[in-house]
């Protein structure tokens, strides 16, 4: 009996597996159409005619976290600074990496380059030397890497004002920064700071953010940089 068992797991995790990578059944894809086509119409309810400002590359990244969040409002929430999507596809085009605030955003982003320091060893001494957060401390060890690389922050507000501090003190350059951190605590304060700074950057207004719109943020650029459809 060990090989049928063996099969039928298999099995189940290879449907699994397919399922999470998207719709591959015909129900499926009219199921994946429709949602689109739903997220589409709430976009237009809530942007009216400034639906007109935006490209179409952008119109792409704020379906992807419209049908993430299920929130429509992040039509009217996402700014678009310094043409980030188009520094962002050559970034990735270029292979250069990309450093996050938290391992769940890294887990979500499909590309290898992806580095999170929050629970280097040495980011615990940092902190506890200098009195700061790990999510500070973690920008900081990750300096090198920053320049010249894409930042993606959707948790720590005090991450992201680190990252800023590093652009405006030591000159680092990053190639963008996507800066959605979520709370009610700095989040919104710490993504007015970042779109104040000459940087090609994509931000929320407000306390909204989090790891499902920063994620949907970055595989939205990583997608059209591999030539896929956002």
């Amino acid at each position: 009996m060990v090989y049928p068992i063996f099969l039928f797991l298999t099995l189940y995790f290879l449907v699994i597996f397919m399922d999470f990578m998207g719709a591959i059944s015909k129900d499926g894809l009219n199921i994946a159409n429709k949602s689109r086509e739903i997220v589409k119409n709430k976009i237009k309810e809530v942007l009216g005619d400034k639906i007109n400002k935006f490209s179409e590359k952008e119109m792409g990244i704020i379906e992807r976290v419209v049908h993430a969040t299920a929130d429509p409002e992040y039509a009217k929430l996402l700014v678009f600074k310094n043409n980030p999507i188009e520094e962002g596809i050559k970034a990735i085009r270029d292979k250069k990496p990309i450093i996050v605030d938290v391992n769940m955003i890294k887990a979500g982003i499909r590309y290898d380059e992806v580095y999170c320091f929050i629970n280097h060893p040495d980011v615990f001494e940092i902190a506890k030397k200098e009195g700061i957060t790990r999510a500070v401390a973690s920008m900081r060890l990750a300096k090198d890497l920053i320049d010249e690389g894409i930042v993606v922050i959707g948790n720590s507000p005090t991450a992201l004002f680190e990252v800023i501090r590093l652009i405006k003190k030591e000159n680092i350059k990053p190639k963008l920064v996507v800066g959605v951190p979520v709370g009610f605590v700095q989040a919104s304060e710490s993504k007015e700071a970042l779109r104040e700074i000459d940087v090609p950057s994509i931000s929320t207004i407000g306390p909204k953010g989090g790891t499902p719109v920063a994620v949907s943020i970055i595989n939205g650029i990583i997608a059209y940089a591999k030539d896929e459809k956002a």
